[in-house]
């Protein structure tokens, strides 16, 4: 037991271990060398890397003896939470790792930490050094409590975090203005997203009782996400699993950079290269694609939701990718590049193949890595700041032999290379979509199967093209900077990386050649050979989704598909800029399509006229009323009366006796006058049939009753203030109609007569929501009854023109309840020391039946009802 618990604990310290890195070096930072700071920095991330694996090793035993085996470890209760239905929900600072999370931990603690190393020498010179390793540890702990967080509140702190840690991190070089400007930006379009994320995990735990993932999971397959959702959007009630994924999907739109949220990520790239690194490759980005593997029982149950998920990344995968095609600088197409790729990660969970998406979550963390840090290697060695322009480059190959075999190796992978770790999850992916094609039981899914997989391959095609067109432009030809002519040459003698940044890249470029053996697939195209899917197996017991199909026509549609994207995209980059140094696409293209695509096809200057300007004016609007209102009438106002009255009770104090006298004349008078005259106020409270009367207690007061308003007192003149008192029939004096949205509790009493007229029903519900059934009703009072009817059609209640509701009952119209209550009246008398009197009626609703009068009529709306 002592040894389960210590291996556990394991848990709690691959978090702690770069959270005390980034402690130590951001307080301290600054008074410790260089080699302390690195040593903090790396060998935290380092270690907390070493105890990842140990725990996975662990995991791995176990699941040889239980399929669903996992480690946890509760660290404390951090607080509870009451629901409406009076139960309490705690929540507990649990860290788990089931085979999901412990393939992530690897990815962020393995993959963090060689950026971390290759950091060393990319950023050792720079004076924030101290401070760069600070945040890098802060985003790397952050991460890993979202992936190892058991439930919804503890993942979120780890959300919330890679939010700051990329504001902080793009920023870095917060002197540039355009670079803070790019980390606010990131910050406020990830806050948009974490909207909905908070609105789906408030659903979730209203409905599942809890916030833990694995309750949450529990719950969707038992089938209690399928009711409807209460408000009606569109006219239509949508599930309450569609309207929580959704809002999820919403937040992993802007943490994973997809439409419409996806325009902070390519200016991202204004941080260090590291930086970019870690973002796309390793931690923030594949956070979206995380949450939906983890609630992947919760969003296969709603087709609309999982429709939704994979259109937008398809379409998400092909706007990225024609970007990047015409793109200049390194980093920004391959920023392009994450956001399609994402896109393919979107879309595997989209067509219910979660295990496939996450595998490219997991082969991407590797060549994606190795791409960027390529990138800054180029950067490095040809002393280019920011991003490093391609057609200044070329030639590279024999100046950067190492960047250069690492950089091929993943742009292999990417384009999906047979054999290396792309082609195996790419394909994985375009036979998620081709299965959804052959589905005869849904017309929706199948529709999205076709569009899926034809934008896919579009986007698979342009992802192998632009790829090659920036391997050959920057390592082929002859080097465009070395004889230092042009526009702001770089270096002219590039020179290879340090041992510290080749290293990492040799380590991914290796991983992005061979980890795809992970996820084999379990038919083999054209010859049928069966095959055992490492990869497939170790996730069906954390991951739901669709079967995997085995007919051959499908596997071998999707293959074909994917060979033939890769080639066609390779081959055409190959004719048209293998040692060339012009950019051929650009002379091919219309001029003002050319432009339009490389503005980004203008996506933020429509954000930009649209929303973000009109936010600007409403801003400005609201800082002049600010000023206008809020400081003159609502500040500078009342400080003036106040110094003027002030100043006139100052004149008053002169030291006249006389007008010291009239004053407290003056004061006696006003208080004489308020006791001279009594005061009351009929309250109610309903006991069961009877009626407690009362009225605020004054000092002398005498009261006395009548509780019926018959002009017969039931109580003498007494110094109790209350009464109560049991109405009967001959004491109604009418009948108040009310109308109530049971769903945002609006109630109204509407004025009904004995002849016909309009129900008013939208004045209590919204007019989108009223069905069609439940509009047009006329209402009429009939003695102590009320009668509906529908002006020119039956209704359904046995074909009668007429429904009759009696006393005391209520009907229902959609989301509307309409009722009939008696209307009684009582007065109270009070008399004060002085021997004034005062009377008050006041009109009351009974919340229960008393049989009328036959002849009893509805009375004019009082002033006020008690209810």
């Amino acid at each position: 037991m002592q040894e389960e618990a210590h291996q556990q604990l394991l848990l709690l310290l691959i978090i702690l271990l770069p959270l005390a890195g980034a402690i130590i070096n951001g307080l301290f930072g600054r008074y410790m060398s260089k080699g302390i700071v690195t040593l903090v920095g790396v060998g935290s991330v380092a270690v907390s890397f070493a105890l990842a694996v140990t725990s996975f090793i662990q995991l791995y035993g176990l699941h040889h003896e239980e399929a669903h085996a996992v480690l946890s470890y509760q660290f404390y209760e951090w607080f509870s939470l009451t629901l409406p239905g009076g139960n309490i929900v705690p929540i507990n600072v649990r860290f788990l790792m089931d085979s999901l999370s412990g393939v992530m931990t690897l990815v962020v603690t393995g993959v963090g930490g060689l950026i971390h190393l290759y950091s060393i020498g990319y950023m050792g010179e720079d004076e924030g050094y101290p401070r760069f390793m600070s945040y890098l540890n802060l985003f790397m702990a952050s991460m890993l409590i979202l992936v190892l967080g058991s439930s919804l509140p503890v993942m979120f702190v780890g959300w919330e975090g890679v939010g700051l840690c990329s504001y902080l991190l793009i920023g870095f070089w917060y002197q540039n203005g355009d670079y803070a400007a790019a980390g606010r930006k990131a910050f406020v379009v990830n806050r948009i997203g974490d909207f909905g994320v908070l609105i789906g995990m408030f659903i979730l735990v209203g409905v599942a009782g809890s916030f833990e993932f694995s309750e949450i999971n529990r719950a969707a397959m038992h089938g209690e996400f399928r009711p409807d959702f209460p408000i009606w959007i569109l006219g239509v009630a949508p599930s309450l699993a569609t309207v929580a994924c959704v809002f999820l999907f919403l937040g992993c739109t802007g943490k994973s950079a997809q439409i419409p949220l996806f325009v902070w990520l390519p200016d991202a790239m204004a941080g260090p290269t590291p930086v970019s690194a870690l973002i796309h490759a390793a931690t923030m980005v594949t956070a979206g694609v995380y949450l939906c593997c983890r609630l992947s029982p919760l969003f296969i149950t709603s087709d609309v939701a999982m429709s939704i998920i994979a259109v937008t990344g398809t379409l998400t995968a092909l706007l990225a990718a024609s970007i990047a095609v015409v793109q200049r600088e390194m980093k920004k197409i391959l920023a392009y590049s994450t956001v399609s790729q994402l896109g393919f990660m979107f879309a595997a969970v989209g067509v219910g193949f979660f295990a496939a998406g996450f595998f490219h979550v997991f082969t991407h963390a590797f060549f994606k890595a190795c791409l960027f840090l390529g990138a800054g290697s180029v950067m490095h060695a040809v002393h280019a700041h920011g991003d490093a322009d391609i057609f200044k480059l070329g030639g590279l190959k024999k100046a950067l032999p190492i960047t250069r075999w690492t950089f091929l190796a993943s742009c292999l992978a990417i384009a999906g290379f047979p054999l290396t770790s792309g082609f195996f999850s790419k394909d994985e992916i375009l036979l998620g979509a081709a299965a959804q094609i052959y589905r005869r039981d849904d017309a929706l899914m199948t529709a999205v199967g076709w569009f899926t997989l034809i934008g896919l391959t579009l986007a698979a095609v342009m992802t192998a093209f632009y790829m090659f067109r920036l391997y050959f432009l920057t390592f082929t030809g002859e080097y465009r900077s070395a004889d230092q002519s042009g526009d702001h040459p770089y270096d002219a003698h590039p020179h290879e990386s340090p041992a510290s940044m080749a290293i990492p890249l040799v380590v991914l470029g290796v991983g992005a050649l061979v980890v795809g053996f992970l996820g084999l697939p379990h038919v083999v195209p054209i010859t049928g050979t069966h095959l055992h899917s490492w990869w497939g197996h170790w996730m069906e017991s954390s991951v739901a989704g669709q079967p995997v199909p085995e007919e051959m026509h499908i596997v071998n549609l999707a293959s074909g598909l994917a060979f033939g994207a890769m080639a066609i995209g390779i081959s055409a980059a190959w004719v048209l800029y293998r040692n060339k140094s012009h950019d051929a696409l650009a002379e091919r293209m219309p001029k003002r399509l050319f432009q339009l695509v490389f503005d980004k096809w203008r996506v933020d200057e429509l954000y930009a006229m649209t929303i973000v300007n009109p936010i600007k004016k409403i801003a400005t609007v609201a800082g002049e009323a600010d000023m206008t209102f809020v400081d003159a009438l609502m500040t500078r106002l009342p400080s003036f009366n106040v110094r003027e009255i002030g100043r006139l009770f100052a004149r008053m104090q002169n030291g006249v006796v006389q007008m010291y006298g009239a004053s407290m004349v003056v004061g006696v008078v006003a208080v004489m006058t308020w006791f001279w005259t009594p005061h009351s106020r009929i309250e109610t409270e309903f006991e069961g049939t009877r009626v407690a009367l009362s009225t605020p207690e004054g000092l002398g007061y005498e009261y006395r009753w009548d509780a019926n308003s018959d002009g017969d007192f039931e109580t003498a003149w007494a110094r109790s203030p209350g009464t109560s008192f049991e109405y009967a029939q001959d004491d109604v004096r009418g009948i108040a109609v009310f109308l109530v949205n049971v769903h945002a509790g609006i109630e109204r009493r509407i004025p009904i007569t004995e002849d016909w007229s309009p129900l008013p029903l939208e004045s209590v519900v919204p007019i989108e929501q009223i069905m069609p059934q439940d509009a047009g009703f006329e209402i009429r009072i009939d003695g102590t009854d009320l009668l509906f009817r529908k002006a020119h059609a039956k209704t359904k209640l046995s074909g009668s023109k007429e429904i009759r509701l009696p006393m005391g009952k209520d009907g229902r119209l959609g989301p509307a309840r309409v009722f009939a209550r008696p209307l009684v009246e009582a007065t109270v008398e009070v008399r004060n020391a002085f021997g004034n009197l005062r009377r008050d009626t006041k009109e009351i609703a009974l919340p229960f039946a008393v049989d009328a009068p036959s002849h009893a009529a509805l009375m004019l709306p009082a002033d006020e009802v008690a209810r």
